[in-house]
């Protein structure tokens, strides 16, 4: 059901977020090179001339959206393996929580309005080249080969399944035997052309099958008019599923003792406002089937984060030491970071049902001036 389905995002988000922000925490040193968010002023003049001006590690949380981006690959592929409410909740709540757009792109934006554009158009293409190529590691890992698998998806990650096209694959049936068969009258090399070419569609036939989803049912396939049967699917046990939701627990855990070392103690909120801004972001992807090819509810995902990040940054600039002013800045770690999402993009940019790839790059520059149009004018703000 949806209930149950929702639960799991939400508690996969939880473990999202606390594997985004526990790394962060734990390479909050590292500087990636990949944007420049500090001003370069003059000698002479003061440190920082821009107090308002956004910044952050880790070059807007790369590290995590790499790996946010192997692992949308690994679980879109074995989905089918999976019961349906963990496959939504690891791809939708892990994956979407642990990858960022809004921060991303609030690097980007600081990077343009310290005046080093050249450095953020080249990090933004790096960054974009690496995400993609992580993605196609991720699919190398799980099976897929490095080329794009649009099988491996379905809509509730943002994306739709090629529905249409296994249908017409599996309800054309398996090659029945033709009247040309048999008959003498009938050349070798027509006959070899025609078991060519009932060789050719019971491959399709076989393949279709293959990627069938058989969650409730892993029984092993026949193929009607064929004595042989595919290959039994391989499902996850049960046990495999709990030590899985298992394993997010410990992630939350060992995230808690991290805020309590590091003093974070915005994490708990963080933690509690990552479901909400997890849930409206798959909540908007079920809406996509409308518009496809074209994901336009990822787009306003993306840009709602975005708008959300860039003004809870100002608030926090304003607002004095106390606990409002920690739950307005998990608004930005927590809300909009989980309501962003990076592997989704990347995954829908990957997909051949998106279009050529000239709607891919129509796509990508979208989200991309959407979140500059509304993040440099909040950046100008007075605080």
């Amino acid at each position: 059901s949806i209930a149950v389905t929702a639960l799991s995002v939400a508690y996969f988000s939880c473990v999202g977020l606390a594997l985004r922000v526990g790394i962060a925490m734990l390479v909050r040193n590292l500087d990636a090179g990949l944007t420049t968010t500090s001003a370069i002023v003059p000698p002479g003049l003061p440190a920082d001339p821009h107090p308002c001006r956004m910044s952050s590690t880790a070059a807007g949380y790369f590290l995590q959206n790499v790996l946010g981006c192997v692992l949308m690959a690994i679980i879109a592929r074995h989905k089918a393996s999976m019961n349906e409410h963990l496959a939504v909740g690891l791809s939708s709540g892990l994956c979407g929580s642990l990858t960022t757009w809004a921060t991303w792109m609030g690097e980007e934006a600081a990077t343009f309005m310290n005046g080093s554009i050249y450095e953020a158009f080249v990090s933004l293409f790096a960054v974009l080249c690496i995400c993609v190529a992580s993605f196609g590691f991720g699919h190398f890992v799980a099976g897929c080969g490095m080329g794009d698998e649009p099988r491996c998806f379905d809509e509730h990650c943002g994306l739709r399944s090629l529905t249409e096209r296994l249908s017409r694959r599996i309800f054309r049936g398996a090659p029945e035997a033709t009247e040309s068969e048999g008959d003498e009258s009938s050349t070798d090399g027509e006959r070899m052309e025609m078991e060519e070419r009932e060789l050719e569609e019971e491959a399709e036939y076989v393949d279709a099958m293959a990627w069938e989803i058989h969650v409730d049912n892993p029984s092993r396939p026949s193929i009607p008019g064929h004595t042989k049967s595919l290959p039994k699917m391989v499902i996850l046990s049960d046990a495999v599923h709990v030590v899985i939701f298992a394993c997010g627990l410990v992630v939350i855990v060992v995230f808690l003792g991290l805020c309590a070392h590091f003093q974070y103690y915005i994490g708990l909120f963080d933690i509690a406002f990552a479901p909400a801004g997890a849930l409206l972001r798959w909540w908007l992807s079920l809406f996509n089937k409308y518009t496809a090819p074209f994901p336009v509810f990822t787009l306003v995902a993306n840009t709602l984060a975005c708008v959300c990040n860039g003004f809870s940054a100002i608030m926090v600039k304003r607002m004095g030491e106390g606990l409002a002013r920690d739950a307005v800045s998990a608004v930005s770690t927590g809300f909009a970071g989980s309501l962003s999402t990076v592997s989704t993009l990347i995954a829908e940019l990957r997909s051949e049902h998106l279009g050529g790839i000239r709607l891919r790059m129509f796509y990508f520059l979208t989200s991309f001036g959407l979140a500059m149009a509304v993040l440099l004018p909040i950046h100008t703000m007075p605080c």
